[in-house]
């Protein structure tokens, strides 16, 4: 009735205005219902480190347990560099609302993702790209997929 995928490896994200760089690992992705109506959900634990600043994040991506509970939570930590203890905590939905919790005792919304603006993405064009970038080492298995 589902299908996983364990996402391994990781990512590099790079703020160019303040030169930092973040090594970062993905959730795991599921395919749930796929015989009846088919959603999708995020599960597991991830990470976020900036090597310049030290700041950290622990995210856990928690799936719907299979009797009651709720779609798409999601929990975090963030910590500040050589901290054992976070100076916040965060919990919501990662398609939804999130809040944060911080040590001085302060609650907010941390980000509501529903009042996002959707960005198109910019990409170069497929003869443009190197072997292995996405889209062109993808490009067989998208064009049959159509």
């Amino acid at each position: 009735m589902s299908i996983g995928v364990h996402n391994i490896g990781q990512g590099c994200v790079t703020c160019l205005d303040y030169d930092e760089h973040y090594i970062l690992t993905f959730p795991n992705g599921y395919g749930r219902s796929i015989l009846t109506v088919p959603w999708i959900e995020l599960g597991g634990e991830c990470s976020i480190n900036c090597s310049k600043t030290g700041y950290n994040a622990s995210i856990v991506f928690h799936t719907k347990p299979f009797y009651g509970g709720k779609k798409h939570r999601i929990t975090a930590e963030i910590f500040s560099p050589n901290d054992k203890k976070p100076f916040c905590s965060i919990e919501g939905e990662w398609n939804g609302v999130m809040y944060a919790k911080y040590s001085t005792g302060e609650n907010a919304v941390f980000i509501d993702t529903k009042k996002m603006p959707t960005i198109k993405k910019k990409v170069r064009k497929l003869e443009d790209q190197a072997d292995y970038e996405s889209r062109c080492l993808w490009k067989d298995v998208t064009y049959n997929l159509k």
